[in-house]
């Protein structure tokens, strides 16, 4: 019994130990099978998570990044038809520091649709080139000739429209589709295939279903003209949310009031807001206007919005005007006769309209003449802007600034001399500012110091007309593009 007891723990002392026993060699080796087992279940877990760890690592080192800007090789600016024979023709011309070179151009002559090529023009900042037409035109420029395009009419026309860039998305208010208060949409395709634009049309009770507004196509090279009054006849003031889904395309709204027999109707172009706002500076106001403020609120809660008077003292709320309530979706007014009182017309200069939630605005000025006027667009310090005006009697209005600063103006004639060589003028916050432009300036050129501005060149005399100062395009943003 003995021997049977020491034989008993031999065996287990030599299985402890891991030597070899008789009898026990497949005992080992299915211990060696299981682990192989185990490896295979437990490594691809270990691999999958250390894979999600990397994962997550990755994700948190690529944060969202701004555009990065790269230099332009392809630009259009594009300008409207003229609304009289008194508008002149198209003069081109360039921001400053830009190269500048040869442009095509295209033109719809007259009231025509197809945009036909002409011989390319040769563009340069500082200098004048002229085309000589009444019609559309389409002015591109390609690699060094992209940069800091700029276009416009110099002529004594009323009606003054600006030539712009081709935009994807933009909104109006101020617009009419009836007898007396109508507008015409103008859409330009520079490109060689055909655009896809659609229009939303807002009144005083809010949407305005109109299928023949959805899915526009404009051809590639052609002007297409919507008669707002024939294809979506209303009355009152409406707002319009105009998106291109498809190409590029060019709008310009020319609006007519029409008294019916009683004078001669009056012609102006609407000017487009780039996207709605909660501060809205509309310079060039004149002090004595009659007319009305337009507000239209894009969201769905009702918004309150306070109207402002900018004067070159300060920026102010006229003593017992109330706040203007506009209900989402809708359209309201206010006439000016509110804000421009005896007290607070002194020294005016424009308005402001400030709210909570963004909101689109213009004004619409109605006397002799017909003006339309619509939020001005920040330029930044540093950054000069060049803008095309007409001859005769004007001011440069300028507000927005955050600081005290410092603008320079140069101002040039038709015949290229310079009238104004970098004037130095001093601008503060809260309060706006003007300067007197010569008669016979057709191209001014301004830049800020030290602050950010907001301008418009406004034409004084028998004429009610505002050109903003906008940045033109001198570099491309390109979107930064992160792995997922």
């Amino acid at each position: 019994m003995s021997d049977q007891s020491d034989q008993q723990g031999t065996g287990r002392r030599a299985d402890r130990a891991g030597a070899t026993a008789p009898g026990r060699r497949g005992i080992v080796q299915r211990h060696k099978v299981d682990v192989l087992v185990v490896l295979g279940i437990v490594l691809p877990s270990v691999v999958a998570a250390a894979f999600a760890v990397i994962d997550g690592d990755e994700s948190q080192t690529w944060p969202a990044a701004p555009p990065s800007a790269a230099p332009l090789s392809d630009a259009s600016v594009v300008c409207a038809a003229a609304a009289s024979s008194t508008a002149g023709d198209v003069v081109l011309s360039r921001v400053p520091k830009v190269k500048g070179g040869r442009v095509a151009v295209d033109v719809a002559e007259g009231d025509g649709a197809v945009l036909a090529e002409r011989r390319p023009v040769d563009v340069r900042p500082g200098e004048l080139t002229s085309v000589a037409t009444d019609g559309d035109v389409v002015a591109t420029g390609q690699d060094d000739a992209a940069p800091g395009l700029v276009a416009g009419r110099t002529g004594a026309a009323r009606a003054a429209a600006e030539c712009r860039a081709p935009t994807f998305d933009e909104w109006y208010v101020g617009i009419g589709a009836a007898a007396k208060q109508s507008s015409v949409i103008e859409l330009v395709n520079p490109d060689d295939g055909p655009a896809v634009v659609e229009i939303a049309i807002y009144g005083r009770p809010g949407l305005v279903e109109e299928d023949d507004l959805h899915g526009i196509r404009v051809p590639g090279h052609q002007v297409m003209r919507i008669d707002l009054s024939r294809v979506a006849p209303r009355r009152g003031t409406l707002a319009a949310h105009l998106t291109v889904v498809r190409g590029r395309v060019a709008t310009t709204v020319r609006h007519t009031y029409d008294p019916l027999g009683r004078s001669a109707p009056r012609v102006d172009f609407l000017p487009a807001q780039a996207r709605p706002a909660t501060e809205n500076l509309l310079l060039g106001v004149p002090a004595d206007a009659a007319g009305h403020v337009s507000l239209f609120n894009p969201g769905e809660d009702e918004v309150r919005a306070t109207v402002r008077v900018v004067s070159d003292r300060a920026v102010f709320t006229p003593a017992g005007l109330d706040d203007v309530r506009i209900p989402g979706g809708t359209v309201r007014q206010v006439p000016l006769s509110q804000v421009l009182t005896r007290e607070a017309a002194g020294g005016a200069l424009g308005l402001e309209v400030v709210s909570a939630q963004p909101l689109v605005a213009s004004v619409r000025v109605l006397g002799e003449d017909l003006g339309l006027i619509a939020p001005s667009t920040e330029v930044g310090e540093g950054q000069p802007t060049t803008v095309v005006v007409p001859a005769g009697p004007k001011s440069l209005v300028l507000a927005g600034a955050i600081r005290a600063g410092v603008v320079e103006v140069t101002a040039t004639d038709a015949r290229g001399r310079v009238l104004l060589d970098g004037k130095r003028t001093e601008i503060g916050a809260d309060r706006g500012h003007s300067l007197k432009i010569p008669d016979a300036a057709v191209l001014v050129t301004v830049e800020a110091r030290n602050t950010p501005i907001v301008g418009s060149v406004v034409l004084t005399g028998d004429r009610v007309a505002v050109l903003r100062l906008r940045p033109a395009e001198t570099t491309a943003q390109i979107p930064v593009v992160r792995p997922e």
